[in-house]
């Protein structure tokens, strides 16, 4: 009994000294929040001093290096996605000296040359940044500028990219440029930001000040899908390039599990403005008067996930409400899968008609798809010219001497980029 009381004794001991230290443990997270709290008050203000007392340097430094550059050479910036790290492995077949510096990071992809610089102390991260400045972004004679993304957290460096001679381009793709209201009132029947799930950045604080950097600081603006020309007006549209996939890569995905059924991949980050309710409501009804299909919803996974599930499709759905269509849509058809998708009629052609594409809209959906699963031989017609199509509409070649084209015209009297 004395040694069984003497044992409680001691769980007693440990079970307080163990509540003790959870306690004091919460209270020390706690003093630590309130710590971070009130340093972040402080931080863009210890950001901004910190930059105040780089700015002569800066300014030295702009007038001293000018000459200090790579020729023929573009620094592309970016959120952390495959689409610029794609751009300039072409730029570099093309001659070019072009690099990728991507901002943030992506559980999706990963590659790219360069990673903007990040510190959680605001004085460190305004020395970081004035360092890759001065030791990468500044020798580059054009920035090209994907979503309004600078190489720092608040764009000081354009003022001082202009004072070297250099040029920025600014390509929208997206929402950044979107006027949400405009939108709406424009086209009310179907748009993109109707049950918008991107946290309407388009009408954020961080945006509009973008923007007004863009229109400050910007030589030319490229736009890569037709619609944005309603928010940009001023920009040209370059359109997107057919993804140079490794076939290989993605070969040996070929098997399926239910090869009776007709397989449709849906890809997309937001499915609020892409239609994807409505997608999955006119695929469930056609799955309930027996038809055989097996729908598969692609969401926030690895880009080359996306590509081998592609490989064995029958069919792909995308970008409905936009009024135009999309990298997953071209990537699709380059894989030889006819996509479904939207396109406005303002925007239609010859060429896309005659193409791998079905158009309609997210009313005519169920009926359209019915269509196809009665008639699996229009399908296979689709299929066969799904590769070729694609490619003669976005040929990279043709492209890509377009936007060496850009690159070369906004140098002005600059020497002629090779390509």
């Amino acid at each position: 009994m004395f040694e069984i009381g003497e044992e409680s004794s001691k769980d007693d001991s440990r079970i307080l000294k163990g509540h003790r230290w959870r306690k004091g443990s919460a209270r020390m997270r706690r003093i630590g929040q309130l710590i971070r709290e009130r340093m972040h008050r402080f931080q863009e203000p210890i950001y901004r001093v910190t930059l105040g007392l780089l700015y002569p340097v800066n300014w030295f430094l702009s007038s001293l290096l000018k000459k200090v550059k790579y020729e023929d050479s573009v620094l592309h910036i970016s959120f952390m996605i495959h689409i610029p790290y794609d751009t300039v492995a072409i730029l570099r077949k093309f001659g070019m000296k072009a690099d990728y510096l991507a901002i943030g990071e992506s559980p999706y992809w990963d590659q790219c040359d360069f990673r903007a610089p990040v510190s959680r102390w605001p004085f460190v991260q305004a020395l970081k940044e004035f360092l890759f400045f001065w030791r990468v972004a500044s020798k580059y004679e054009i920035i090209h500028s994907h979503f309004v993304m600078t190489m720092s957290s608040s764009g000081w460096e354009l003022k001082f990219l202009k004072r070297l001679g250099r040029k920025i381009i600014i390509h929208y793709r997206g929402c950044e440029i979107r006027d949400r209201e405009r939108n709406m009132s424009l086209h009310p029947e179907c748009n993109i930001c109707q049950d918008c799930d991107y946290d309407a950045i388009c009408m954020s604080e961080t945006f509009r000040r973008k923007r007004l950097l863009a229109k400050r600081y910007g030589d030319l603006f490229l736009v890569t899908t037709p619609d944005l020309k309603e928010f940009a007006p001023e920009a040209i549209h370059l359109p997107l390039f057919a993804p140079e996939i490794d076939r290989q890569m993605v070969a040996g995905h070929k098997v399926r599990q239910d090869p009776e059924k007709v397989k449709i991949v849906h890809v997309t980050v937001h499915s609020g403005i892409e239609g994807t309710a409505q997608i999955q409501k006119a695929v469930a009804h056609l799955t309930e008067k027996g038809y055989p299909i097996h729908f598969l919803l692609l969401q926030n996974i690895p880009h080359d996930k996306t590509l081998k599930e592609f490989t064995n499709a029958d069919l792909a759905i995308g970008k409905m409400k936009m009024g135009y269509y999309a990298n997953a849509q071209i990537e699709a058809m380059y894989l030889g899968v006819p996509t479904i998708t939207y396109v406005r009629p303002e925007f239609m052609t010859e060429q896309l008609k005659a193409s791998g594409f079905i158009f309609t809209d997210l009313e005519h959906l169920e009926e359209t798809l019915r269509y196809y699963l009665d008639h699996p031989n229009k399908l296979e017609e689709k299929k066969e010219i799904a590769r070729k199509s694609i490619l003669a509409l976005h040929n990279n070649e043709r492209i890509i001497r377009e936007l060496i084209g850009h690159y070369s015209e906004v140098k002005r009297n600059g020497p002629p980029l090779r390509g």
